[in-house]
């Protein structure tokens, strides 16, 4: 469709036909007051402030919703939408309370830029204002709704982005409230945003309430490293603490928006159980001493309990940055030890079963088809459930094969449930149904399985679309058939023309997969290590209790008079000092600069925003330290950028498939599976209080079919390892589907 000229403020300019005034504004730098408008959200039209004087009109004209026209002529300065303007700013200061001195918002307060320009030092309102009672909607989010404007946003954003319609208007005229339909509050794992697109202050943070002004604080431009996604984000800074973390714009990334994850984790940073100072266990009795002495307490512990370099294990949390993950498995491999790994909660640990993604978070919102398997993608990865749900409601059909069935913020077309040990006969017997239904030969090993109708739904539903993917989530990183399942997803993707989504990888760990921070052929895995003969283990910000699939094993390990272990940790709890000797306290999230790897494989860096508290120091130092003093050469970086360099230098190992074969699966046995909820993926969220104290954070259930709970002779309400049972029928038999903030039950 050819462009069309319009003439706005005495300037020509160019439009596309159906454009609205406010978006030609807004590209020209032409500055049009609005509340109720967001680049995001739909056109609600409702706060009149943008009206503008459109010539051959009779009444001034909302931007938002006005499209322009061949020929047009807008003006948005002149003295008609000049009145409608300060008419609008007038009556919507007649109830709003005077109270920007003590209000969070004020100094980034919209209503308070526009009335500046628009509206007037004196009231011709004598009636007294009107109050509105708050209701609490959760432990996020402060309210205070006497200075609503009613733009509405807030709603359209919980009904259009969030896909929870979680707040609504209620009542008429002068009473018309914003209200949440429901008494728990605001569920979803996206509200923190409600307060970025708030124009007034009725909506702030609760956990940063009263905390400090705007102008008082630092920005800084920093990368969320809780997923996949790596969103952009400002920390806002006062005093040397965080503040404050709000979205930054980056449509390519996380465009507007931010999870509560990435938005409320900062809390964790100031927990009481920061480790501050360098220790050392003799006798058994812990004793705080210099970083000099910390470090020659370390080198000659690691000295004196090898004999040789393979009695050497290094692991590392999936949250360590690029940099850590290059140093760490650059001094494994320089001191000769090839016994590394980062992936301490899979129960498959052969090397090759990781696969690409293949599609990237821009090419998620044009796909017509998706099979999720594995994955309550809404909120283990919320920003790329986000672009499926777009895709969702642009058309695109959603099929699932999971252990249970998920409150998703789309409609699913089709729903199987499996449970973890028939997983893979599920997939292979779909595999098998395409190969038919594509006249292709049939490879042995599959000629057994049995197809059903469920088979042949998943397989017609990838065959017809046009732009299907296959989205593998983090269940599968506790089944122990992984790699195989891994195989058989690539297998059908390649039949059936579709993409991959592969999210098992949560964290940072294509950081760790770049830098190839996993045994070799040569070298052992963590549960070989912990299983073998290594005496001295170097950990980088693991967690003891939540790290390990089998923490009953680590700490075994960990705690052999034998062996040595040199803990560099954010925090230090009873796990931390009871399985350790030596602890390095490390610099946290926003303390120390590093890279993230995200989805799409663009590396993100980003700089420290604060100091670290106490003599805690940045991993990457720590590390150089600890090879400087083992005398490795190849160690000589002065900033973290040229460790990343040399970091993303690497070329990732390709390893060749696994053949595929067939196993003999053994379902007369119940298994368990057990999820984290999503505020208790890593350490700084599990100790940031208002993640904790939401409805999603409390997330604790063991959830049981009717035929399983009978064979395990459970009742509803009863504890399974500690967790309170739900028997129904949204999990597939055989299994126990543990959704907890607790730590894994060996």
């Amino acid at each position: 469709m050819s462009e069309i000229e319009i003439e706005i403020d005495g300037s020509l300019v160019t439009a596309n036909p159906g454009d609205s005034i406010i978006s030609i504004a807004d590209r020209e730098g032409i500055e049009v007051p609005r509340f109720c408008y967001h680049k995001k959200l739909s056109v609600a039209a409702n706060c009149r402030m943008c009206l503008v004087d459109v010539e051959g009109v009779p009444k001034a004209q909302p931007a938002c919703s006005t499209p322009v026209a061949n020929g047009m002529k807008i003006h948005t300065k002149n003295d008609k939408a000049k009145t409608a303007q300060k008419a609008v700013m007038e009556f919507l200061l007649i109830n709003h309370p005077l109270d920007c001195p003590i209000c969070d918002q004020g100094g980034e307060c919209e209503l308070q830029d526009v009335a500046m320009e628009y509206g007037s030092d004196v009231s011709k309102f004598n009636e007294g204002k009107r109050i509105v009672p708050d209701k609490g909607i959760g432990a996020l989010i402060q309210t205070d709704m006497t200075r609503c404007i009613h733009c509405t946003r807030c709603v359209r954003f919980g009904a259009e982005v969030a896909g929870i319609v979680e707040m609504g208007g209620t009542g008429r005229g002068e009473h018309v409230k914003i209200e949440p339909f429901l008494t728990e509050g605001i569920q979803s794992e996206l509200s923190g945003n409600m307060i970025d697109v708030c124009p007034v202050g009725a909506l702030t943070s609760k956990p940063f309430r009263y905390e400090a002004r705007t102008w008082q604080m630092n920005a800084v431009q920093s990368i969320a490293r809780h997923d996949l996604v790596g969103s952009n984000i400002f920390t806002q800074t006062y005093r040397g603490k965080v503040k404050r973390v709000v979205a930054r714009d980056n449509d390519l990334v996380n465009e507007t928006w931010i999870s509560d994850r990435d938005r409320f984790s900062y809390e964790g940073l100031n927990h009481e159980s920061r480790a501050l100072n360098p220790k050392i266990k003799k006798d058994n009795i812990w004793q705080e001493v210099s970083w000099d002495d910390a470090l020659d307490f370390a080198i000659s512990g690691l000295k004196d309990n090898i004999k040789n370099p393979n009695q050497l294990g290094v692991l590392a949390s999936k949250n360590a940055t690029l940099e850590e993950f290059y140093l760490m498995q650059k001094l494994a491999r320089s001191f000769g030890s090839e016994n590394i790994d980062y992936r301490l909660d899979k129960a498959d640990l052969i090397i090759s079963n990781s696969i690409a993604s293949s599609i990237t978070l821009a090419e998620l919102e044009s796909i017509d088809h998706a099979l999720i398997i594995n994955s309550y993608l809404r909120l283990e990865q919320p920003m790329i459930n986000h672009r499926i749900r777009k895709a969702a409601l642009n058309g695109a059909s959603i099929n699932t094969i999971n252990n249970k069935k998920f409150d998703f913020n789309y409609r699913t077309n089709f729903e199987v449930l499996t449970s973890p040990q028939q997983t893979l006969t599920m997939l292979q017997s779909v595999l098998k149904s395409i190969y038919e239904k594509t006249n292709t030969t049939l490879p042995k090993y599959l000629s057994k399985f049995k197809i059903v109708d469920s088979h042949n739904k998943i397989a017609d539903d990838l065959i017809a679309a046009e732009r299907p993917v296959i989205v593998l989530g983090e269940h599968v990183n506790s089944n122990s058939s992984s790699s195989d399942i891994a195989n058989v997803i690539l297998e059908i993707a390649s039949l059936a023309n579709a993409k991959i989504a592969n999210i098992s990888l949560t964290g940072n760990s294509l950081s760790a997969e770049k830098v190839n921070f996993k045994p070799t052929k040569n070298g052992q895995d963590v549960v070989s290590m912990l299983q073998g003969d290594s005496k001295v283990f170097l950990l980088m910000d693991v967690d003891f209790k939540y790290d390990f699939l089998d923490s009953k094993l680590a700490t075994d390990t960990f705690n052999k008079d034998d062996v040595f272990v040199i803990s560099l940790n954010s925090f230090e709890d009873d796990l931390t000092l009871r399985n350790s000797n030596v602890i390095l306290p490390l610099a946290g999230f926003y303390e120390s600069s590093g890279t993230h790897i995200n989805f799409d494989g663009v590396a993100q860096s980003f700089a420290a925003s604060v100091k670290s508290p106490g003599e805690s120091k940045p991993g990457w130092k720590i590390i150089k330290v600890l090879a400087d003093l083992l005398e490795l050469d190849g160690f000589d970086y002065v900033d973290s950028s040229q460790v990343a360099d040399d970091a993303l230098s690497i070329t990732a190992t390709m390893y060749e498939p696994i053949e595929p074969t067939i196993k003999i699966i053994d379902d007369s046995q119940v298994v368990t599976h057990w999820q984290y909820s999503p505020y208790s993926k890593d350490a700084v969220t599990r100790k940031a209080k208002a993640l904790q104290d939401t409805q999603i954070g409390k997330i604790n259930d063991a959830f049981i079919s009717e035929s399983t709970a009978r064979k395990l002779k459970l009742s509803d309400g009863d504890l399974y390892h500690g967790v309170p049972v739900s028997i129904n029928e949204t999990v597939a038999d055989g299994c126990v589907f543990v959704h907890t903030h607790h730590s894994r039950k060996s």
